[in-house]
């Protein structure tokens, strides 16, 4: 009767293992986060939300991975795409920003010369 104890208990212990998450993939993700906060994604209303998304969903995917449990390299797959996309974000508005400058610049460069 208690031979069905014994493959439940192996079951058990195997679900309590923790997941290793390959380095370069955790490396990527917190690499992404960082190229984001220096471009100055924290000062861009949208990029600041993926950062933050980013960071939570990094220290999520890390304890997933110490319970074992799967999912936590697609959430970090997630967080490295937030991470990208505050990235863009910011990027884009300081790219429009020297756009505007240069059509200022452009605009007062015109009027000077025209008589």
């Amino acid at each position: 009767m208690k031979l069905w104890i014994l493959p439940i208990s192996f079951v058990a212990l195997a679900g309590c293992a923790s997941l290793q998450i390959p380095p370069e993939k955790l490396e990527r993700s917190e690499a992404a986060i960082r190229s984001a906060e220096e471009v100055g994604a924290a000062k861009v209303p949208a990029a600041k939300l993926h950062i933050q998304l980013a960071r939570d969903q990094t220290e999520a995917a890390k304890k997933l991975a110490a319970s074992g449990d799967a999912r936590a390299l697609l959430v970090l797959d997630r967080a490295q795409s937030d991470a990208e996309l505050a990235l863009v974000l910011a990027r884009e508005v300081a790219t429009h920003g020297d756009a505007v400058k240069a059509a200022e610049d452009l605009r007062a460069l015109q009027t000077r010369t025209t008589p």
